[in-house]
């Protein structure tokens, strides 16, 4: 029976604001404001491109309280300054006109990051952007009047909510925890009277800035996930203490500060979707205000949740940024044309690791709005060939069909997808798989791509076509060494992973960059002891991806006891295993039944330089074209590519 969504889709009261359903799009850093805190036009466009699609509110993320903020804090929205006002206005005024609600998050930052020199005396206590224990009772009532004030210039702008951030370590949330909260006075954490003490008079200073013209949200951690830290039995405590002055919890777990736990904040592919839905049932059985959570929650679990009243509602980012239309397509009955997200994590990559703006792997035009919007509609129909049908290839495809080019796109195989089939065997890489499908569903639909399988494409095949482009995505070829080529012990990544290549007890797998890493989880799950190898040191291993998901491969791989092995290079492969080359020069032998190659991939240049001269325009996308060998590569080249055609 197909899922209507009757549940998601229903409107819901929050104090004074009305949702027109219950999928709201939770605060993410766009790195879109002005490098002095403003509103720009890159946040007005990616705002409508989420909005459109449906979604009941968006809540912008990241406006900084603080007044006075030091100059190297750049691209957040400052709502600690009044100058603020006027162009947040505007986008609320834009956000409204989709029918749609805004909501803004409110957060303290550190204003001096040497100020407690003390916090690391307790060697069990995590650090954190601040710490209540060293903060004078002036700062306390500083912080409140700050949030307060900020509150206040928002609701001007006309904004609908205001959400606390008091999870992941934001300073709401550190009075609670005894681990981190060391005070003695009135603000300490030895009762609930007094750790609730600092939220209680933000609220309240909020609340009576703000009256009952806009709604007030709470964002709490179900766990902070640290030994000693809040139970959810005292999380629960603490709601009750606050819940007379919001009109709405949001759930989540983790702390950015403590890099193990960061991936429970953002979680990779490699976790279960879904993850706090419990711990909200039960906050929510105990309390009298509506509640959401995060957490990579697909629609489909956010659905049956509602209905068995374990959450009232549900709070989306990544999903809605690879699928703004999410909401509307449930609506519509078309739920299976929603581009899946695949928890890559480069969105986040981009913002705290890279200070960038964000980009989505899976929907190119997301965050490049403004750079799209003055391309003008192609002038005239073009044929276009494009070869290969991996991931490149397939958006390639559907985005010069979507901009009305007629598309022959050739494979060599028998089925599309290219190194998503591999990519996509691991049963902790389902998103993948999701994803894999959903781009095949899509492409093989569109009325304006033929596709022919199982060819080989030659130049003189394409002479017989009058092609007017040509683009090639044919992919790269793995590094394969001379020495173990002939090799029988030795097996290239792919084939292990796409079960065509049999692997003994023992594995040996040389190249610790993401895709080794998780083929050694993927050996280590079937029962073999594997020892993973590079010639770059252990703290490297698993790059190549964003870094919460190589944080989170890692610390799997040291929980499954992968052996590790950094610092060697591979010289040779024999019948008793692989041979490598240390740091000081000297040998050593790693005894093995297989030897499972991972190093990487290389375009071959002289093939895709045959194409050349086969249309009046070639161009190569993807893997054959750059040493990049990333989904994000392949989509935003290929995406970029047709487009402009």
């Amino acid at each position: 029976m197909k899922n209507t969504y009757e549940h998601v889709l229903q409107p819901i009261q929050l104090g004074p604001m009305k949702l027109k359903n219950r999928v709201t799009f939770t605060p993410v850093w766009p790195s879109f404001a002005t490098a002095d805190g403003h509103v720009n036009r890159e946040l007005m466009e990616w705002t409508r491109d989420i909005i459109k699609g449906g979604c009941a509110c968006i809540n912008i993320g990241c406006g900084i309280v603080n007044r006075n903020l030091p100059k190297e804090v750049a691209h957040l929205l400052r709502l600690g300054e009044e100058s603020v006002v006027n162009e947040l206005s505007m986008l609320c005024d834009l956000v409204h006109m989709y029918d749609c609600k805004i909501g803004m998050e409110l957060f303290a930052i550190n204003m001096e990051a040497g100020s407690f020199e003390n916090r690391d005396t307790n060697a069990d206590k995590p650090t954190v952007e601040i710490d209540p224990t060293y903060l004078t009772k002036d700062q306390i009532h500083g912080f409140i009047e700050d949030f307060a004030t900020a509150a206040e210039r928002a609701m001007r702008a006309g904004v609908d909510s205001i959400l606390i951030h008091g999870a992941h370590g934001q300073l709401p949330g550190c009075f609670l925890s005894k681990l981190i909260n060391e005070r003695t006075d009135e603000y300490g954490a030895q009762s609930i009277e007094n750790s609730a003490r600092f939220t209680n008079e933000l609220l309240q200073a909020i609340r009576d800035k703000v009256g009952n013209k806009v709604a007030i949200e709470y964002r709490i951690n179900a766990s902070d996930m640290i030994p000693g830290s809040p139970s959810l039995e005292e999380v629960i405590t603490f709601v009750k203490v606050i819940e007379d002055k919001i009109d709405l919890l949001h759930v989540s777990r983790g702390m950015h500060s403590i890099q193990a736990l960061a991936p429970y904040i953002n979680q990779p592919v490699y976790f279960d979707h879904g993850i706090n839905i419990e711990d909200a049932a039960k906050i929510k059985t105990a309390i009298n205000v509506p509640v959401t959570v995060v957490g990579s929650v697909t629609l489909e679990q956010a659905e049956k949740a509602i209905a068995e009243h374990k959450i009232d509602m549900v709070s989306i980012a990544r999903g809605l940024m690879a699928d703004p239309m999410m909401v509307k397509n449930a609506r519509q009955g078309q739920a299976q044309k929603t581009r899946p997200c695949v928890r890559c994590n480069n969105c986040i990559q981009k913002t705290h690791y890279l200070l960038a703006p964000l980009r989505c792997s899976v929907n190119a035009e997301m965050g490049m709005e403004t750079l799209y919007a003055g391309i003008p509609a192609p002038g005239v129909q073009k044929r276009v060939a494009i070869i290969g049908g991996g991931p490149g290839g397939m958006e390639a495809a559907r985005t010069a069909a979507q901009r009305n080019h007629k598309v022959v796109l050739f494979e060599k195989g028998n089925k599309l997808g290219g190194v998503l089939n591999m990519a996509s065997i691991a049963s902790f890489k389902a998103d993948i798989k999701t994803y894999l499908d959903w781009a095949v569903r899509e492409t093989e639909a569109m009325p304006n791509i033929e596709i022919r399988k199982n060819v080989t494409v030659t130049p003189e095949l394409l002479a017989k076509d009058a092609f007017d482009v040509v683009i090639v995505a044919v992919g790269a070829n793995p590094l394969i060494p001379a020495f173990a080529r002939k090799n029988d012990k030795t097996q290239w990544v792919g084939d292990v992973e796409m079960g065509t290549a049999p692997t003994g007890k023992n594995v040996v797998i040389v190249g610790a960059g993401l895709t080794g890493c998780e083929a050694a989880l993927s050996q280590k799950r079937m029962g073999k002891h594997v020892t993973l190898v590079d010639m770059v040191p252990q703290e490297k291993f698993g790059n190549g991806g964003a870094k919460f998901n190589q944080i989170a491969i890692i610390n799997m791989l040291k929980d499954a006891k992968v052996i590790f092995r950094g610092g060697l290079r591979l010289e040779s492969v024999d019948d008793k295993g692989a041979t490598f080359i240390n740091a000081e020069g000297d040998k050593e032998t790693l005894e093995c039944d297989t030897v499972v190659l991972s190093l990487g991939v290389r375009p071959d240049a002289d093939y895709v330089e045959t194409f050349q001269d086969c249309a009046p325009e070639v161009l190569a996308i993807g893997d054959c074209n750059t040493r990049q060998g990333t989904l994000y590569n392949a989509i935003h080249t290929a995406h970029e590519a047709a487009y402009l055609l």
